[in-house]
């Protein structure tokens, strides 16, 4: 057998890519994606051709076509579903080939990533590697991911390009056609009870389908009556309707405000009771959702949300097999991996949320056939400011799917511009975890860094290890809501973070990376300004400096929800950033 396939010698090649007459969009668009990265690397055009001629020597057969028939029967396509791919040299071809709405494109971005060293570390910055000589040794992979949904939701994210490149299928990439599509949630994503049922057009006549709280039935942040026979009837109705207007939808969210406030009306509270948890009366209530519409939209599935008081698995109802559990961190410490950490660190107190969310996960794992994650990864009242989760971002994906967690949405800083620190580094590593959870953490941060930052990663690499080792080895927990007076923020770290970054900009090998290392220590400079006394002279000189630098950055909000402006006021005003 050939032990080494030479693609491209001295400006030339004997090769062609195979795509299929009949292929998918995304089989297409993986098929030009190789040939565009290959003259990239080379200079040399490879030709793409149609399957109805014979089959020749050295071809890259591109998805499942004419020229590969022969060998469908040694691929299991119904395993590698949408997503899953195979590379083979078999004979005289490569054959990639996978699933058509997504795994053939998949295969391709892993070729030039795995085997010729091509890298997208962010929509504008890549590493494509330039030779004269391509070749590669025998092939045989198969890759089928273990999530079917995957999403860093981060602004820097968005780019449908970078998505694909990367692996991520989720809802709020520009991903199109030609990407093989998305995870499709259409715009009704989250906290929908008011959307379908909103209480501005029902409390004055129907105050019952609304929560009954001390003995009273309340329409400021309130929940639905779950109940409540109309509620389950309108909801139907209401959820019907949407699916007739939105026919691409494939999982529709039907899930609590974001607020507290569950009914605790008679029925309500005796559904609860017997399942121990708010949880109960919810699953009761979506599981009959699910059923009404199953005949008639078998595709969809219907979302909800295990979220601060519904987290808690019920005894005894399950959920439907049309129905999915998300389940959110939002509660919890993120400086320590969630398998192992106890702490409560946002909001509530362990004595009114009960089990630890580990517990939480272990439960719903048991009895829900499809849990995804709602899990956050940035400081959501301080975007731009230190926040020391990258260590834990591998063990507690790897603690997800232990516990049978099908889908994972990470929340970074996602609001137009992005801006959180490190965005564009935590989205990198997140997509090449969500892939593939056993993805090497350390070669995957300093090749981007490297790709990035060029030989000031250095500095920048000792900068992210003394802020994780700083919370690791003084036991300090973190959560996404601290503000810039945080334990770990300590005087002493700040200097030592702001001594490697003059050391970076010192060692930026041109103007562009020197630019992004000034936007890589907006955290340092968020933190010594949040912090300074407000008798020093040029304080406001700074002030107004840095929120200069942030606007040209195209940053637009720097506490989730809020605007630059009411920032910089509290930032003037010496205000203590921290979660209302």
């Amino acid at each position: 057998m050939n032990n080494e396939w030479i693609l491209v010698d001295k400006g030339a090649t004997n090769w062609t890519i195979v795509v299929g007459e009949q292929a998918s969009p995304s089989e297409i668009y993986a098929g030009s994606e190789l040939q565009k990265y290959l003259q990239e690397i080379s200079g040399v055009t490879v030709p793409i051709k149609n399957d109805e001629g014979p089959v020749s020597a050295n071809e890259i057969v591109v998805g499942f076509n004419l020229h590969m028939s022969d060998l469908a029967s040694s691929i299991d396509f119904e395993r590698l579903g949408n997503d899953g791919f195979v590379i083979r040299t078999i004979e005289n071809r490569i054959v990639i080939a996978g699933g058509a709405l997504r795994g053939t494109l998949y295969g391709v971005y892993t070729f030039l990533e795995s085997f010729l060293g091509c890298r997208w570390f962010s929509s504008t910055v890549s590493r494509i590697p330039k030779r004269s000589r391509i070749s590669v040794g025998n092939m045989d992979i198969e890759q089928v991911p273990v999530l079917e949904y995957r999403e860093p939701f981060f602004f820097c994210a968005f780019d449908g390009d970078w998505a694909a490149r990367n692996k991520s299928n989720g809802n709020f990439p520009n991903l199109e056609e030609r990407h093989g599509g998305k995870t499709e949630y259409t715009s009704l994503f989250v906290h929908t009870f008011d959307h379908f049922i909103p209480v501005k057009e029902h409390f004055d006549t129907h105050p019952e389908y609304f929560s009954e709280v001390n003995g009273e039935r309340i329409a400021d942040r309130t929940q639905l009556c779950l109940t409540h026979p109309d509620v389950l009837d309108l909801m139907i109705v209401k959820v019907k309707e949407y699916l007739d207007q939105h026919p691409e939808t494939r999982i529709l969210s039907v899930s609590q405000n974001d607020w507290y406030n569950p009914c605790q009306c008679e029925a309500c509270r005796a559904v609860d009771d017997h399942e121990g948890s708010y949880s109960g009366s919810l699953i009761h209530f979506v599981n009959k959702v699910a059923e009404a519409i199953e005949q008639d939209y078998p595709e969809v599935a219907i979302d909800t949300l295990a979220y601060q008081y519904t987290r808690k698995p019920p005894k005894f109802v399950r959920p439907r097999h049309n129905v999915i559990v998300r389940l959110c961190s939002i509660e919890c410490c993120f400086a320590h991996p969630l398998e192992t950490c106890q702490e409560l660190a946002s909001f509530r107190s362990r004595e009114e949320s009960g089990a630890s969310f580990a517990q939480d996960l272990i439960g719903w794992g048991k009895v829900c056939e499809r849990v995804y994650i709602w899990d956050y990864v940035t400081n959501f009242s301080n975007y731009v400011m230190p926040f020391p989760n990258i260590r834990v971002l591998q063990p507690n994906i790897q603690f997800f799917i232990r516990n049978h967690v099908k889908g994972i949405f990470e929340q970074g800083s996602y609001e137009k511009g992005g801006g959180g620190e490190f965005a564009e580094l935590r989205a990198y590593v997140i997509s090449k975890l969500l892939w593939d959870p056993e993805y090497n953490v350390d070669i995957a941060i300093n090749e981007f860094l490297t790709g990035y930052y060029g030989i000031a990663a250095a500095p920048l690499r000792q900068y992210i290890d003394m802020l994780h080792d700083k919370v690791e080895q003084e036991h300090i927990h973190t959560g996404i809501y601290d503000p810039p007076t945080s334990e770990y923020l300590s005087k002493e770290l700040i200097e030592k973070s702001a001594a490697l970054f003059d050391r970076a900009e010192i060692l930026a090998d041109n103007e562009e990376i020197a630019y992004r290392i000034h936007i890589a220590r907006l955290p340092i400079r968020y933190v010594q300004l949040s912090t300074m006394p407000k008798d020093v002279p040029n304080r406001q000189e700074l002030i107004d400096q840095f929120f200069a630098d942030v606007r040209a950055a195209g940053i637009t909000a720097l506490w989730e929800g809020r605007s630059l402006e009411k920032s910089k006021q509290l930032m003037e005003e010496g205000t203590v950033f921290v979660h209302a």
